[in-house]
């Protein structure tokens, strides 16, 4: 099958978008990126939930399910660098839930073949399970659980799903329906504001009804744009396609970098930045492709990439992730060491996935 680009493009997007969310600049009044900033899981889970489909027909359940249950369990080396404490309370971060929510309409696509709109159903379930959810276990908390399904874990289950369902049936239905369902959703936003029904719009982490709403509107356009502008029909190689086709090696990249620059304070101490704080994510951009560039340069080796085509290295991979935060308690340790595992796994991943897969006759 033709690789769609337009898929990696909306990744690429994802990629920058989420350089703005990352950074939470507080400064000369770019507080409001954040915002905007945190639709990025958006486009990635969007894109997830049609990768997924394409799965689907190319490839045998088992070796896709193995596959996206080892990213589950290495993806926690990033959790790691977001969360010191990341295995005291385990949540789902945005790498398990890209595997999970993959896994989910992979099955739905293999075994049941469902029609488009189907999945638009299943989208407004997803999210209403959540109050459901919270509504029967008010004030029971169960470690390793609760926060796995729904809020306050950092992306549980429900209600994030939605975003794999939604995003299938925006990539199938036409066009014009995109644009439809955008406009319906923004009308939808502004009745409810009118009527002062209380939205709670940048409630992200609680996935208020404002900010449902908010991402699905952003979807359906992201979607609907992408289709209609012959630009982006045309892309073939570029940045946005180069970091849509390497989004996992720039979410370990990226993040120490935003880190690093953070903590000596370059936004604050560079004059220059601190006038125009646009400039930090540009820097930040920069730096992430140059370390990506350089990386890239080992899967070439065929010395080092033969190592990842046994599957007891990536046995022992998945059992460091864990054994390094249980085992070192030194956080200055762990940190390099995962962000090290994180990185060899968003190398060296479409081997991993070579062991397992088999082609559908």
């Amino acid at each position: 099958m033709k690789r769609d680009t337009s898929i990696d493009i909306l990744k690429g997007i994802g990629c920058l978008v989420m350089i703005v969310a990352h950074s939470s600049l507080n400064i000369g009044g770019y507080e409001i990126f954040k915002f905007w900033g945190g639709l990025a899981p958006v486009l990635f889970y969007s894109a997830a939930g049609v990768t997924a489909a394409f799965q689907a027909q190319k490839y045998k359940p088992r070796g896709v399910l193995l596959t996206y249950a080892f990213l589950i369990l290495l993806g926690f080396s990033f959790n790691r660098i977001t969360d010191p404490g990341f295995l005291k309370e385990i949540e789902f971060d945005i790498i398990q839930m890209i595997a999970l929510g993959s896994m989910i309409v992979y099955l739905l696509e293999y075994y049941l073949h469902p029609r488009a709109w189907v999945y638009f159903v299943l989208g407004l379930i997803a999210f209403g399970l959540k109050f459901i959810l919270q509504s029967l276990f008010a004030g029971i908390a169960i470690v390793g659980f609760t926060n796995l399904l729904f809020p306050p874990g950092i992306f549980p289950i429900f209600p994030w799903l939605f975003l794999f369902f939604f995003g299938l049936f925006a990539y199938r239905i036409n066009n014009y329906i995109n644009l439809g369902a955008a406009i319906g959703f923004s009308l939808i936003l502004f009745i409810l504001q009118k009527i002062n029904i209380p939205l709670d719009l940048e409630n992200k982490w609680d996935m208020s009804l404002g900010y449902f709403l908010a991402c699905s509107i952003f979807l359906f356009c992201a979607f609907f744009i992408l289709r209609t502008i012959p630009f982006f029909q045309q892309i073939q190689k570029g940045l946005l396609t180069f970091l849509g086709q390497n989004s996992l090696l720039f979410l370990y990249v990226h993040f120490p970098i935003i880190l690093y620059l953070k903590d000596i304070r370059v936004h604050r101490t560079v004059k220059l930045i601190y006038q125009h704080p646009y400039l930090f994510w540009m820097l930040i951009l920069a730096l992430t492709l140059i370390t990506m560039f350089a990386l890239l340069w080992l899967p070439k080796w065929k010395i080092i990439a033969q190592i990842f085509d046994h599957l007891s290295v990536w046995v022992v991979m998945t059992f460091l992730v864990f054994a390094v935060g249980i085992l070192i308690s030194s956080e200055s340790l762990t940190y390099p060491i995962e962000i090290a595992l994180g990185i060899l796994t968003a190398l060296f991943y479409p081997r991993l996935g070579n062991i397992f897969k088999q082609r559908v006759a």
